[in-house]
């Protein structure tokens, strides 16, 4: 990752994968971010999400309170990965903290693979923060409503990978390895 895109924003951070009595914590994380930014219901698919464990998802915590997840799957394959729901608490915001979900979700993903797909499926007001990281537009995802937002996609390879590996551990992030616990889903 070119240090243009992360630079000076990042800070020692714990993530861990999230665990079933995070629950209430990430439903209030997700509450404070929800107005004017997320399609109504939507908080039925995270919740279910969730629930179901369809992702992986990763949780960092401050002062007892949950100030950042997100989640990774691969869809229908190994190579094709998908990112969802990253979410930070927005007194946290433009702190690094977004930055360093994003790299660790990247970095979850197996170096034995030489080359991934990742997808996002974002609201408008948060695309331009995956835009700098490489992610650029593809076709776009309708809600329940009809409302279209935009989707992106990144190619992103092993050695990538291990760079973001290399970057957060020099940073002070902390992250499972988990690589081999990533689910593949097979729904839409």
């Amino acid at each position: 990752m070119h240090p243009s895109v992360w630079g000076r924003r990042l800070n020692p951070l714990i993530f861990r994968r999230f665990a079933v009595t995070d629950m209430p914590r990430c439903l209030e994380l997700y509450a404070a971010n929800e107005v004017g930014r997320f399609p109504e219901r939507v908080i039925e698919e995270y919740e279910k999400s969730l629930r179901e464990q369809t992702s992986y998802f990763l949780v960092a915590e401050s002062e007892g309170q949950i100030i950042a997840s997100g989640g990774l799957s691969y869809w229908l394959r190994e190579d094709i990965a998908v990112m969802s729901f990253g979410l930070v608490r927005p007194s946290h915001q433009g702190q690094g903290i977004g930055t360093a979900l994003l790299l660790a979700r990247l970095a979850l993903l197996n170096p034995k693979r030489s080359a991934y797909r990742v997808f996002i499926f974002a609201v408008e007001k948060s695309f331009g923060f995956y835009r700098r990281f490489g992610f650029r537009k593809v076709r776009a995802w309708r809600d329940l409503h009809g409302q279209n937002h935009p989707s992106g996609l990144l190619f992103v390879t092993r050695s990538e990978i291990r760079r973001c590996r290399v970057l957060l551990g020099e940073q002070g992030i902390v992250l499972p390895q988990d690589e081999d616990e990533i689910p593949i889903r097979f729904d839409r």
